[in-house]
């Protein structure tokens, strides 16, 4: 998949069936459209794409009310890579691209620049100034600017629209398994590694502290069975999300055990994949018990050892 942004889409000049939308998350609803994209293209003979923003356009138009993330841009683009797609398109979404009628937004953004043949959208999709298109205008404008539009009917899983706003509700609830499952995937978050207060250490279990993004959604408050992904290799880890009660902490933290794994890593990049919910976060009454509840997690966790080569979530 190559990357075209704004500034070298103009180096393109091929005709392209694009896939258009936020694809937050790039849930089962999302890989629909991609993979209609990529079908059309194949056959009809031209490129597939998928058109977005680097940044939610929430951000720009409510940033008061921005939607916290599933995926950042580097996330999206690499389960985006996991497709048979030509192109990966993202644009800055800025305020003067806000204000572009729906109408400019077709002609100037879709057509004229990015050579638009085959626009794949669902149901709902909204694009231009307030978001007054919609796919009815997409489709009228179909006519003078000639193009075809695909429309996508809503993906269910047991009866319920799939949405990024409903995945994002799951993982805020603790229900990382459905959300995976909506996923197709792992859900995980992706941040830097840095130093704690070793309180990990005393108890005998040194953790990664997770530096994260403060867009970025992160499951309820509590311990998981997760995967680590460290320099390319993967290992089990416990991951607790919260404020370590036992220890009086007041500021919510990211912090995982590391099965099987030594090395200094501070200062690296870590990628966490939320497998299965354990528990709630405790307080414990001493430290001796926190330290045998944590000797249990991890047990529980090594009966998760199949995940380390497992390469996607299967909707089963």
């Amino acid at each position: 998949m190559i990357i075209l942004d704004e500034t070298n889409f103009s180096a393109n000049l091929e005709e392209k069936v694009i896939a258009l939308g936020n694809f937050d998350g790039v849930h089962i609803g999302h890989q629909k459209l991609i993979e209609d994209a990529v079908s059309i293209a194949r056959d009809k003979k031209l490129k597939s794409a998928v058109f977005t923003f680097k940044q939610h356009t929430s951000k720009i138009l409510e940033p008061d009310k921005a939607p916290e993330l599933i995926t950042t841009l580097s996330q999206k683009i690499e389960v985006l890579k996991s497709f048979s797609l030509d192109y990966g398109i993202f644009f800055d979404f800025t305020k003067e691209l806000s204000l572009l009628s729906p109408e400019r937004f077709i002609k100037d953004i879709l057509v004229d620049s990015l050579k638009m043949k085959v626009a794949v959208v669902g149901p709902n999709y909204r694009f231009g100034h307030k978001g007054l298109g919609d796919v009815e205008m997409l489709k009228k404008y179909s006519f003078i600017c000639s193009y075809e539009v695909h429309v996508v009917p809503k993906v269910t899983y047991g009866g319920i629209t799939v949405s990024s706003s409903l995945i994002r509700e799951l993982i805020k609830e603790g229900n990382i398994e459905k959300a995976n499952v909506l996923l197709n995937r792992y859900f995980s978050i992706e941040g830097k590694i840095v130093k704690g207060k070793g309180m990990g250490r005393i108890l005998g279990f040194p953790t990664a502290n997770v530096e994260v993004p403060e867009e970025v959604v992160l499951p309820k408050r509590g311990v998981y069975v997760t995967r680590a992904k460290i320099k390319g290799n993967n290992f089990i880890s416990v991951t607790n999300v919260g404020f370590k009660p036992t220890f009086g902490e007041t500021r919510l933290s990211v912090e995982t055990h590391i099965l099987d794994f030594e090395g200094y890593i501070y200062g690296e990049g870590i990628e966490i994949e939320f497998i299965k919910r354990i528990r709630d976060e405790i307080k414990f009454e001493s430290l001796q018990a926190l330290k045998e509840q944590v000797l249990k997690d991890i047990e529980y966790a090594k009966s998760f050892k199949n995940i380390l080569q497992q390469k996607h979530y299967v909707i089963k």
